[in-house]
Parts: C-alpha cells; structure tokens; sequence
C-alpha cells in the first residue's frame, strides 16, 4: 500500500466518522493534518517517478559508457596491464650515452635506431654476443674483405 493509499484510508475513517471541520478544534486539526499528508503523498509520488526516470537514464549513460570503453579499451581479455606492452615494446640501452630507450616492432624491422638523448645512429644486434663490424651497418666502418 502506498502513502497516497494510506492516506486515502485515513480520510475515508475520518469522513465517515462525520465530525464537522468547523465545530470542533480537534476535527479542524485532523482536517489540516490530512490535507498536509495528501500533499506529502502527492510529492512523495512525484519524487518516486523522478527518481526511476533517473535511473533509467543512468542505466542508458552506463550502456553508452560500457560501448565507449569497449572500443576504446577492447576486451577484457586483453585488459591485463603490462602483459601487452611487453609484447609490443622493448627496451634497449644506447651503446653510445646508455639511456634506456623504449622501441617498437617497426623500430626492430627497420634495424638502427635513432637515439633522442644523444643523437648518435646505432644498429640493432640480435646475437648474444656482440660481433666486431663487418661493415655495412651505420657505425661508419667499410666492408672488410
């Protein structure tokens, strides 16, 4: 039952009671006091109604927010912090002033690196020891023969 339903009750006890607004102190009082409560049952139902509206537009926002991040973020799969980066990224040290710079795969296919801190061209070397130039790389010494 709600308060505009409860209150329709009590208004019906007191009308059927038949006691006159304008006789009595205590039947004026009742009269206002229900009139006051129709009031805040009529509000309260407004409020109700205003409140679900909310709510389904916060549920619409929530969907809409949910696709943005999707597409943004993709899936959750993929969602689990540096795992990602260390698949795509790698970090080498500059055999010329030894700053840690962070390279790509493209930067791995293309083989050299420019290096921002100081400037200098190197070659990248996938062996794990590093081999004497044979030449035909950027660090300026010709094909040995």
């Amino acid at each position: 039952m709600t308060i505009s339903e409860k209150v329709a009750y009590i208004q019906g006890l007191y009308d059927g009671m038949g006691l006159d607004k304008t006789g009595s102190g205590e039947a004026k009082i009742l009269g206002e006091m229900l009139d006051v409560l129709k009031e805040i049952g009529d509000q309260l139902e407004h409020v109700d109604a205003t409140l679900d509206e909310f709510g389904e537009e916060i549920d619409a926002i929530s969907d809409d927010l949910s696709d943005v991040e999707e597409e943004v973020f993709g899936d959750d799969e993929e969602d689990d912090g540096d795992e990602g980066l260390e698949e795509d990224f790698f970090e080498i040290a500059c055999p010329n002033c030894g700053e840690d710079l962070v390279i790509d795969d493209d930067v791995l296919e293309e083989g050299t690196v420019d290096c921002p801190a100081c400037g200098q061209k190197f070659a990248l070397s996938f062996g794990e020891e590093e081999k004497e130039c044979g030449g035909g790389c950027c660090c300026g010494k010709e094909d040995e023969e």
